[in-house]
């Protein structure tokens, strides 16, 4: 795959999405730790990934990476065991991806 973005056989869509497990955390973004928070954020992390074929708009792959993760004060949720547990699961999905013939 190479990527080209004058003529290009794929769009490729990666969204993010987090849930707070704790309901009395929903304003609190896992990207943005404020020194004032002294509470631990457990909220379950959710990546989608598609590729459409650009020339007829049909779905050629999907899949999908989802972790919980539990941030301590001081962290960021982009950053320690977040970082590694994203990148383990993106080569998990990623095996999923249907092999060259």
């Amino acid at each position: 795959m190479e990527r080209n973005d004058q003529i290009n056989d794929l769009i490729v869509t990666l969204s993010y999405q987090h849930v707070n497990l704790n309901p009395e955390q929903e304003d609190i973004n896992p990207f943005v730790r404020q020194e004032s928070i002294d509470v631990e954020l457990r909220y379950i992390a959710v990546i989608n990934i598609s590729m459409v074929e650009t020339r007829t708009g049909d779905k050629v792959w999907a899949g999908q990476v989802s972790r919980i993760h539990t941030v301590s004060p001081g962290e960021y949720m982009h950053e320690g065991r977040a970082r590694v547990a994203f990148l383990e699961t993106f080569r998990d999905v990623l095996r999923s991806y249907p092999a060259r013939d």
